[in-house]
């Protein structure tokens, strides 16, 4: 018999972390899961903290590879995975103890190919919890959603403002390798991708509203998201293009040309202003006028 859910978890120099993250995954009400750990070149304590697990928990399984980034470990860990279902974790965030019980009954209840539930923002700094974030609420869906099964075509209005991080939602495994749905790697954003792939071929969605897991912040993080990493910023323009290019090959792009249109120049535009490197704001700006002809909105 199949492991109901197989855990994926990247891990890569999170040691100050990651027992939180393991025992939030250990705890979990649902019991029958196997937790896969892909220690991706880690130069920290990260791979004894997982061997320890291992050793006192057969649930838990550890794969070791060379650094290739998260894309790869959980492309791995997909490889791997024996379960039902497929959930992935962050090595540095946490998770509510019935978050896995909560979204593999809705899954059954439901027969969907993706079940997702809403995040808890942790401000690890200050030690406080929020909910307020509309993008990790799931607030954007309509109450008319709530409990029942829908498809892509139902969200058309607000399908490029769904969160798109795999750690909220739970993945029937064979809807993922019949498809063949991969992490993009060697690129950031690399989510957008994978989920609008998966979601655009879901027949039966379903969501819950309840804040499950939690995604850990700092506002340091997110100073320095905002100015050490504007080189990485630039990928959004190859994050889009291969959206376009599902988009075209499911014969769905004229349908979704508006909202994909509106949505990647409002991204642009918001990530453009973010950056604080004069260099790459201006190949970021060449790039972003190669596009529309102008640069109206950059500034």
């Amino acid at each position: 018999m199949k492991t109901k859910i197989s855990i994926i978890v990247p891990v890569y120099n999170t040691g100050k972390y990651l027992e939180k993250c393991l025992e939030s995954i250990k705890n979990q009400t649902l019991s029958d899961i196997e937790i896969i750990c892909i220690n991706d070149g880690s130069n920290d304590d990260s791979k004894q903290i997982i061997e320890n697990y291992v050793l006192t928990d057969s649930r838990f399984k550890l794969i070791n590879q060379n650094n290739k980034g998260q894309s790869a470990a959980r492309n791995t860990g997909i490889e791997k995975a024996q379960g039902e279902y497929i959930g992935f974790v962050d090595s540095d965030d946490f998770i509510d103890s019935k978050m896995y019980e909560t979204l593999y009954n809705n899954a059954k209840k439901n027969d969907t190919d993706i079940s997702m539930c809403s995040f808890i923002m942790h401000d690890d700094k200050n030690n406080k919890e929020s909910q307020n974030d509309p993008y990790m609420s799931l607030n954007i869906f309509p109450k008319k959603l709530e409990n029942v099964i829908f498809d892509y075509n139902q969200t058309l209005d607000f399908i490029f403002r769904i969160c798109v991080s795999p750690c909220n939602k739970i993945y029937k495994n064979d809807f993922i390798k019949n498809s063949k749905f991969k992490f993009i790697e060697n690129l950031n954003y690399e989510d957008n991708v994978f989920f609008l792939d998966a979601y655009t071929s879901a027949k039966r969605v379903s969501i819950i509203k309840e804040p499950l897991y939690f995604y850990r912040y700092t506002s340091d993080t997110s100073i320095s998201h905002s100015n050490k990493y504007d080189e990485k910023k630039l990928d959004f323009f190859k994050i889009f293009e291969l959206e376009e290019k599902i988009l075209k090959q499911k014969n769905i792009y004229t349908k979704l040309k508006d909202y994909f249109e509106e949505s990647k120049k409002n991204t642009l535009i918001y990530w453009y202003k973010k950056i604080e490197n004069d260099n790459i704001k201006q190949i970021f700006k060449t790039k972003f006028e190669n596009l529309y002809g102008n640069s109206e909105g950059l500034c």
